[in-house]
């Protein structure tokens, strides 16, 4: 293992060292990496290489093969569930298909973490505490709904409500818009930079979206193979010189995969013929 390159308190979030491996496959390698409070750091990469896995990781939902995990200067990777039980109050955590309870109403679903961990709540309390989060996304007045009922972008928008119930530090999105239309998936980034604006919020997005990740990133880093090959802001990332990140970023094929999928290959017979059809 490395040397660290960051602290402890270099950053709210700092990974120090984190490799993943399941079985002989390594998801992350050796990262070491510090996000700064406040600010809006997008993960970006292909499929398979290792962005979920790392999210999971800041909330100790996995669990580092070597290398730590702080909060706020705290070692956190080592933890026991009671223990996390505590700091993970911090988090709001947007999972990518919204994963409400489909049995609770909108109101049910933000009024859960709520009741899970502040027991001394009382209901016209809550009632404004929901009323509220909802207010912030748009949603004030869908509360006797049930999930089933609203369109993707407003289970979206219900699901950011839920995440800031309990005014968390820290939100940690998986794919915001996915499954999303464009005219909805930039209402998401919107309602994201303004939870980032008006709360001061801390936030770290998995994404495909590049043009989600140029909206709402103050810095964006590109994982590949389990490794970080590039960080910066926008403009960096746009103009990087390296012909993975171009690739990605523009959505082409490479020439090793075109050169494959262009290959000539013996075309089998018909099992059957257009009389078949007659």
């Amino acid at each position: 293992m490395s040397r660290p390159t960051v602290q402890p308190d270099d950053g709210i979030l700092v990974v120090q060292n984190l490799t993943k491996r399941f079985g002989r496959a390594v998801v992350l390698e050796d990262i070491s990496l510090a996000i700064e409070e406040s600010k809006t750091t997008v993960v970006i990469g292909p499929s398979g290489c290792g962005k979920t896995v790392f999210l999971k990781h800041l909330i100790v939902l996995e669990r580092p093969s070597e290398g730590k995990v702080f909060f706020r200067g705290q070692r956190i990777d080592h933890l026991d569930e009671k223990e996390l039980a505590e700091i993970r109050t911090k988090f709001g955590f947007c999972f990518q298909m919204g994963a409400l309870f489909d049995s609770l109403t909108v109101y049910e679903n933000i009024a859960f973490p709520v009741r899970q961990h502040v027991k001394s709540m009382d209901e016209k309390t809550l009632d404004g505490l929901v009323k509220q989060k909802l207010a912030l996304v748009g949603m004030d007045g869908y509360q006797q709904h049930y999930p089933a009922e609203l369109s993707g972008g407003q289970r979206k928008r219900v699901a950011l409500a839920r995440a800031i119930a309990l005014n968390p530090e820290v939100i940690l999105y998986d794919e915001p818009t996915t499954g999303l239309d464009p005219i909805t998936s930039d209402i998401i980034n919107e309602l994201i930079l303004k939870l980032q604006k008006e709360l001061k919020i801390t936030s770290v997005a998995v994404t495909h979206d590049m043009k989600s990740a140029y909206k709402i990133a103050d810095r964006i880093i590109m994982l590949y193979k389990g490794k970080i090959i590039a960080d910066g802001d926008a403009d960096y990332i746009r103009n990087h010189p390296s012909d993975l990140v171009q690739q990605f970023i523009q959505g082409k094929v490479g020439p090793a995969e075109l050169a494959a999928l262009r290959l000539g290959g013996t075309q089998a017979e018909s099992q059957f013929s257009p009389d078949d059809f007659r």
